[in-house]
């Protein structure tokens, strides 16, 4: 067995995982970190950026741990590792280098590739995406986030505007909730029956994707969270010169963004949303997280 000299080693992302690798310290674990987008001191009282130890090398942070914490989402593009600071790119591969036997990673919206090489080798795997309460809380931030950046682009009002919000998963049920609250018309466009049964109860219209794009140019904004690109240069042409797109789906998106610069259409990508606007508050409910699913691996392991 492995004798590690960290219980974890957080690496990567944005300032949720500063604010977690101070968060965990405070929690009595020892930490250490690597690639964060800020130091520990900028953002966190002395106290806490002292305890966290800055690991000397990217191999030094994984193999010494018995824990790994990763960002959310884990990657941008499937291939590095998201991350902000380091002076070059992590493939996720030599993640998967350095890792051993037992060790437990953390980290959000992991590929599937990813996942089935580090299960061969023994690695314990937890998405922290795939958790339920830190869905839900996460579109909260996410939703605030957007909103945020739909007001501060916009030369429109959210108040009596036309908004559009495309899929009506979690995000895409926190965004309308919030856009109501705020006096928006909003219609909601969604595939599955169950999720246009859903949005009726709140949102003003609710469309099939294809009949919500044929009348794209009515939108003032548009909300995206589906990760499929289907926001086209025919689809582009269409949006009307003083619209907003914001995108908040995963990788590769649903935007044509090279089509909507040639086209100047404002069109916003916006990953990380939680990260941005509430990082301490996201970072605590990752830690929740952490924790809930942590208990719930070692009760189910004590029953084998």
């Amino acid at each position: 067995m492995n004798a590690f000299h960290y219980n974890y080693a957080v690496i990567g992302g944005d300032l949720r995982q500063v604010y977690l690798a101070a968060a965990l310290s405070r929690k009595g674990y020892s930490v250490c970190q690597y690639a964060l987008c800020r130091p520990l001191e900028q953002v966190c009282p002395a106290s806490d950026a002292e305890a966290v130890f800055s690991a000397p090398s990217f191999e030094d942070a994984c193999r010494n741990a018995a824990c790994i914490v990763c960002p959310v989402p884990f990657s941008k593009d499937g291939i590095f590792l998201n991350q902000n600071r380091s002076k070059k790119n992590i493939p996720l591969q030599q993640l998967l280098l350095h890792l051993t036997q037992n060790q437990r990673l953390f980290a959000g919206c992991i590929p599937d590739e990813f996942r089935s090489a580090a299960l061969k080798k023994g690695i314990f795997l937890f998405d922290l995406m795939e958790d339920t309460v830190l869905s839900h809380f996460n579109s909260i931030a996410t939703a605030e986030g957007v909103l945020c950046e739909a007001i501060r682009i916009s030369p429109c009002n959210l108040h009596a505007g036309k908004c559009a919000v495309l899929g009506y998963g979690t995000c895409g049920r926190t965004i309308t909730d919030r856009l109501k609250r705020m006096y928006g018309y909003v219609s909601v466009a969604a595939a599955p029956d169950a999720e246009r049964a859903q949005a009726a109860v709140i949102a003003d219209e609710v469309l099939e994707l294809k009949a919500c794009l044929l009348q794209i140019s009515a939108y003032d904004f548009i909300f995206n969270t589906i990760p499929s690109v289907f926001l086209t240069r025919d689809v582009l042409s269409r949006v009307k010169p003083s619209a907003v797109i914001l995108d908040i789906a995963s990788y590769p998106g649903g935007v044509d963004f090279e089509a909507a610069r040639e086209l100047s259409v404002n069109a916003l990508p916006c990953p990380g949303l939680p990260g941005k606007y509430a990082p301490l508050s996201s970072a605590k409910a990752i830690l929740s997280c952490m924790e809930r699913t942590k208990t719930n691996f070692e009760r189910s392991s004590s029953c084998l």
